[in-house]
């Protein structure tokens, strides 16, 4: 039925924005006298929130792979693309909002409605952004964006980006799609956003690299030689907003233009998605990389999937209710209708399981506190498979001098309590199988930020204490901790400027009370510097080397079946206490063209017979160099 549904609003969505195509209007440069391009998400229960768009800054700009932009210190499984773990723990994903948990080592790389970016722009906007590498990794990426205003109250943008590449060694290649449609439409009090989101990742698994003394470090061989996955993520998302205010009557160029002054706003979102995951195989029992073929020796054909329909309805305040009365709020209630395909209940027994989820939450904010600006959030599931979960979070936020732009101090202080994910407590396959019956996650979260923007300074500290923690165990099935292990972070990141040369520098510092259990290196680090050139005013040019450093670690293992990482107590297994270092060269050329060359991991041609992991049996890519460069167009 949601599939049908998916076909039309695909359908209707393609007609609109050929529509809005041809109905776009020439906009005079008399409209403004800069290009401006605001940019929103729909976050926090889908209220509007402004965001950083900066497409002309060169700091950084060679940081295109998504696993070094989101951690300091990430583990994958050796090609952009692949699954992938934070060595961060506290820039691991949040598990409170993981409905399809075989989504959570390729987070990164989904977007969803909630990170779907919605524009409003003046003038058309067009970006378009590629990458490559040799011919032997056959590395492409590319990153494209077009926008444009119908008129000034209706705009359609369209994002798309493309992850393709073999790899360095057999059988791990991976190919990612991902197209992001939306639209707004704002006129007096009325406001909509649309968004049709599609992901597609296909992958390849080796099953890892067989590295027994002697092998060929240029060739390894790996365990899986016919095997492969692919990720499905659809979601379509309409929010309607209403808001309640007076109009204001201002005067520009000798006209009288009235503007709303909202005060309260009733919105709605409808959400449908569809998510899953395909698992295939071509080996059998001969083959001892997995132990257990119950239901076919030969091949496997996983399958897992979940269709949902949610519905949200929210009141909250908004600008001016907040500027007088120096707080806000907002109230929102969910449901959702759930169906969840497991592998034994479709194939065998014909059935699935439909579960409707009610929720409620509420925030309550303070809006320029002259003392500490608060902000407390909790919500509550009341029906469904997660009846009982909830979560407080309080945020307090202090600034600590006149300039605001000085320094200021941030508390964080959340309590979550969770069930886990269905697919941990009931899962069928050919090569795993399990019923659990865990009790739900406990966890305390604090955290302390302290920043002088003006300085650029940042320390934090992070603390969290767990119990009944849910991990992936030695056999890679789900297994359950029921005592309680705390984390205990600190991190520190400074720039210094020195006339042409700039100093990058992050630290964190991390302990687990349990290694056994959550293994992470107790200290990471990462440094860049780089020289700034500039040639008269059309050409902007940053060279310079960063590295990369970890002390030692149990590394994780992957399992391709379960899609997830599991960890092994074994301290033969050592990954980290190795610098992995690149060099870099990154220009801008007058206001639209920026490109960057690189070569990383450099210090690999030291000893090519080594290679380093950051996950057991998948070893990192030797040196490679990559080409990448953006076109940006404002008409």
């Amino acid at each position: 039925m949601l599939t049908g549904k998916f076909k039309i609003y695909c359908f209707l969505i393609i007609v609109f924005i050929s529509v809005a195509a041809k109905t776009s209007y020439a906009q005079h440069d008399a409209d403004t006298l800069r290009n401006i391009l605001i940019t929103e998400n729909l976050k926090n229960g889908f209220k509007k929130i402004n965001i950083t768009f900066n497409d002309s800054t060169l700091e950084m700009f060679h940081k295109v792979e998504p696993a070094y932009i989101n951690s300091i210190f990430p583990a994958d499984l050796g090609n952009i693309g692949s699954a992938h773990i934070p060595q961060i723990f506290f820039k691991r994903p949040d598990n409170y909002f993981t409905k399809f948990i075989f989504n959570k080592p390729y987070k990164i790389y989904l977007t969803n409605y909630e990170n779907a970016v919605y524009f409003n722009t003046r003038r058309p906007y067009t970006s378009i952004m590629h990458t490559t590498s040799t011919k032997v990794i056959d590395l492409q990426t590319v990153d494209f964006i077009h926008t444009q205003n119908v008129n000034p109250d209706f705009n359609f943008g369209l994002k798309y980006n493309f992850i393709s590449s073999l790899g360095q060694f057999l059988d791990q290649a991976n190919s990612l799609n991902t197209v992001s449609i939306t639209s707004n439409y704002k006129k007096d009090k009325y406001s909509v956003f649309t968004a049709y989101i599609y992901n597609k990742f296909k992958l390849q698994n080796s099953g890892g690299y067989i590295d027994t003394l002697g092998f060929d470090t240029k060739v390894p061989e790996h365990n899986l030689k016919n095997s492969n996955t692919l990720l499905f993520n659809q979601e379509l998302s309409v929010t309607q907003k209403y808001s309640f205010g007076k109009y204001k009557n201002l005067s520009y160029r000798d006209t009288i233009i009235k503007v709303l002054e909202p005060k309260i706003s009733i919105s709605h979102n409808l959400l449908l998605s569809r998510k899953y995951r395909l698992y295939k195989d071509e080996e059998n029992s001969e083959n001892t990389y997995y132990l257990n073929y119950f239901y076919r020796d030969g091949a496997a054909y996983d399958s897992v999937a979940i269709q949902s329909m949610e519905n949200k309805i929210r009141a909250g305040s908004e600008n001016i209710f907040e500027k007088e009365h120096k707080f806000g709020f907002s109230f929102i209630y969910y449901n959702d209708w759930y169906r969840i395909y497991n592998f034994n209940d479709y194939i065998f027994l014909n059935n699935t399981h439909t579960f409707i989820e009610n929720k409620i939450s509420s925030e309550i904010y303070t809006v320029k506190n002259k003392y500490i600006d608060a902000d407390i959030y909790a919500d509550y599931y009341f029906s469904g498979y997660r009846t009982g979960d909830y979560r407080i979070d309080g945020n307090f936020h202090k600034y600590l001098f006149k300039d605001k732009t000085k320094s200021d101090i941030k508390l964080q202080l959340q309590y979550t309590n969770k069930k886990p994910d269905y697919f941990q407590n009931t899962y069928y396959s050919n090569h795993y199988i399990w019923e659990n019956d865990f009790l739900p996650e406990k966890r305390t979260n604090a955290g302390l930020s302290f920043a002088m923007p003006f300085y650029n300074l940042k320390f934090d500290l992070n603390s969290a204490l767990i119990k009944n923690y849910i991990y992936y165990d030695i056999s890679s099935a789900p297994a359950q901790f029921d005592s309680v292990i705390t984390v205990t972070s600190a991190s520190a990141e400074k720039i210094f400027r020195l006339k042409r040369i700039t100093f990058v520098n992050k630290a964190v510092w991390q302990k687990s009370s349990n290694d056994n259990i959550i293994s992470l290196p107790e200290l990471s680090i990462f440094h860049s510097t780089y020289i700034n050139i500039k040639y008269e005013n059309t050409l902007l040019v940053h060279l310079g080397f960063e590295l990369y450093y970890s002390t030692e670690y149990k590394m994780y293992n992957f399992n391709p079946a379960t899609g997830q990482f599991y960890f092994v107590n074994n301290t033969k297994r050592l990954a980290g206490n190795y610098p992995y270092v690149t060099v870099f060269a990154n220009m801008k050329i007058k206001r639209n063209v920026m490109l960057f060359f690189k070569m990383l991991h450099m210090n690999s041609i030291l000893n090519q017979d080594f290679l380093p992991y950051y996950v057991n049996h998948y070893p990192l890519q030797n040196i490679m160099f990559k080409f990448g460069v953006r076109w940006t167009f404002k008409n």
